[in-house]
């Protein structure tokens, strides 16, 4: 019998000093993972050019060139003329072609901005954009768009090129940011 209590009271120390208990620490599984890298114009959220000035390159990115290296005009304009202000609508759009209810959402809000040198020539607009920004007249340089599943919301550009000369370039970035939900208030 007391060889009996000194191996149970053995194996409890031995249990104890191993910390045996219900912390998870590790799992091995394989699963298949596809994504499928696409251009611009063909993604769930996808920016389409609706405008000549707008298109997709061969590296599927969309691209904005009022300039004379836009392939759409070979042998054509050069760019705008100084001093003038220019209201392009429908440059390009923005779908939401995500699967209904994605994430737990029916929609997203797609931030659309221009910033550095750009965004001393170009303002954006959108009829859809919730703060306001739906006309060339009260262009900004951001928008911001809920567009729900399945719909698509276009971008505008205001170009103002006073106190610029001929020959001048002005080269920049226009950042799309996309996330879940309304748009911050």
């Amino acid at each position: 019998m007391t060889k009996l209590l000194l191996l149970l009271m053995s194996a409890i120390v031995a249990v104890s000093l191993l910390g045996l208990g219900a912390d998870f620490r590790s799992y091995d599984a394989e699963r298949n993972f596809t994504v499928a890298i696409v251009a611009d114009d063909q993604e769930f959220i996808d920016l389409t050019p609706i405008q000549p000035y707008a298109y997709i390159n061969v590296d599927g990115k969309i691209y904005f060139d009022f300039s004379q290296y836009n392939p759409n005009y070979p042998g054509g304009g050069k760019g705008v003329s100084p001093n003038t202000t220019y209201a392009f609508d429908k440059v390009f759009k923005v779908s939401n072609d995500l699967w209904e209810g994605d994430s737990g959402y029916n929609g997203i809000c797609v931030e659309v901005s221009a910033s550095g040198n750009v965004a001393r020539i170009l303002k954006l607009y959108s009829p859809d954009d919730v703060y306001g920004h739906t006309t060339p007249g009260s262009a900004d340089t951001s928008v911001s768009m809920f567009i729900e599943g399945g719909n698509s919301s276009w971008v505008g550009f205001v170009i103002d090129s006073n106190g610029y000369t001929a020959g001048n370039m002005v080269n920049g970035q226009i950042t799309v940011v996309a996330h879940a939900g309304s748009c911050p208030e």
